[in-house]
């Protein structure tokens, strides 16, 4: 099944060589992982659990955008024998999780897409065209986050791919048997110091951080990491058990 999936991401991508190819501005944004995402803006809402009496939960809703890896499921390597010069594929998502605040762990689903420029845009309009389109599920730990304020979580499900493009007409269909993918993934919050390495407010005057695994070593937001001048918060996800 794995060997009928490339063969169809194969041809139902090689539209890329008609509407354009999705590159990254800077490949490093997408780090050692296979895929990397940035939440472009979020929604919060804190509501009571009806399961729990007495807990609130942080209910979240964010549309993200970033890069997968040549070579990484959403961007198959197939792809280099039609487009030799692909860097990364574009995907889009919209994601949506409920924290428990008393626990920081909780479920998470949403959808997305793979995404190419569409014909007629220019060549620095953004992507939009779908060419692979599916959903995903799992659970976040924001426990370090909520319960020590360390700007760091983690999160571990799937994505399923339920669609893709027909390459004669562009169009999406679905794929006879869904393709599941498990995966596991960092969040990295943004953050910023003062001069004496105390965590300030933030705002789009401070340069911004985020924190390594090791806890201690800070990586400096790029310009490429900001939407509208805010930096977002990276999700970086690799594929596997």
């Amino acid at each position: 099944m794995v060997k009928h999936f490339w063969i169809l991401a194969g041809l139902a991508l090689s539209l890329l060589m008609l509407a354009g190819v999705s590159r990254a501005a800077n490949r490093d944004s997408l780090g050692a992982t296979g895929v990397t995402l940035y939440e472009i803006s979020e929604r919060v809402t804190f509501d009571p659990d009806s399961s729990s009496p007495g807990v609130i939960r942080r209910n979240a809703t964010s549309p993200l955008q970033g890069f997968a890896e040549v070579g990484t499921p959403l961007c198959p390597s197939a792809l280099l024998i039609s487009v030799p010069r692909i860097q990364s594929c574009t995907v889009i998502a919209t994601g949506t999780d409920t924290v428990s605040t008393v626990t920081g762990l909780g479920p998470v689903s949403g959808t997305f897409d793979v995404v190419i420029n569409a014909p007629g845009n220019s060549s620095v309009h953004v992507p939009d065209l779908p060419v692979i389109s599916g959903t995903f599920g799992g659970s976040v730990d924001l426990s370090l986050a909520v319960l020590h304020r360390v700007p760091l979580g983690t999160i571990a499900g799937s994505f399923t791919i339920t669609q893709m493009a027909n390459p004669a007409t562009g169009m999406l269909g679905p794929l006879p048997q869904p393709v599941v993918l498990p995966f596991q993934g960092t969040f990295r919050m943004p953050f910023a110091i003062d001069t004496h390495a105390r965590h300030v407010r933030s705002d789009r005057k401070h340069a911004a951080f985020y924190l390594a695994d090791d806890l201690r070593t800070l990586m400096l937001v790029r310009p490429t990491e900001l939407s509208v001048g805010f930096p977002t918060v990276r999700l970086e996800v690799t594929f596997g058990q």
